[in-house]
């Protein structure tokens, strides 16, 4: 009897070490994370997106670009986000941002890695270019990685670019779900202003 209770708590902890998050977001389809999905823009990864705010001023934009990065910064969450260039000539915000990329989080298992990255924001009446550039990240030992080293297609896609090799897997899944949550938040906050 004891030995079967004990081989069930054995069967529980099992669980629940495997029971923790997965790397691909159940749901979304993996096609979305394969060629194409992290784009480059002369030989770097760059990730853009364009917001309409029709009627709003290019300043109005811009004040909300430099108070949404500002307002991002939290201690609590290991998260730092804070405005680097305020140019009201050319209506360009730029910030520089640091933040836990956490792959895995279970029972006593905790894979994460930093990543630094800026938030480069050209406004003009009526909209706002966003774009992500510069992924950096840094992993257990001191590691140090960019994202064209970790999430590119040309590193992370088998041959027939139909598969995400498991070396990358984790990194560039995240990131892809990082940017687009990123960029919805964005978006929320933005037609919540307006």
């Amino acid at each position: 009897m004891k030995r079967s209770i004990f081989n069930l708590l054995l069967i529980t902890a099992v669980f629940l070490l495997c029971g923790g998050s997965t790397l691909t977001a159940q749901n979304r389809s993996t096609s979305e994370y394969l060629k194409g999905a992290v784009p480059l823009e002369d030989g770097e990864v760059v990730f853009r997106k364009s917001f309409k705010a029709p009627n709003v001023s290019r300043d109005s934009l811009m004040n909300f670009t430099r108070d949404w990065i500002n307002g991002r910064d939290d201690q609590e969450k290991q998260l730092s986000s804070r405005v680097l260039i305020f140019d009201e000539e050319k209506g360009e915000v730029v910030g520089g941002c640091s933040e836990k990329l956490v792959f895995t989080s279970k029972l006593l298992i905790l894979d994460q890695a930093n990543m630094s990255y800026y938030i480069h924001a050209t406004c003009t009446p009526g909209a706002v270019d966003l774009a992500i550039i510069r992924i950096r990240y840094e992993y257990e030992d001191k590691q140090r990685f960019t994202a064209e080293e970790m999430i590119a297609d040309e590193v992370s896609l088998d041959k027939n670019q139909k598969k995400i090799l498991k070396s990358s897997e984790k990194w560039r899944v995240k990131t892809i779900d990082f940017v687009d949550d990123l960029f919805k938040d964005y978006s929320y906050r933005l037609f919540q202003s307006i």
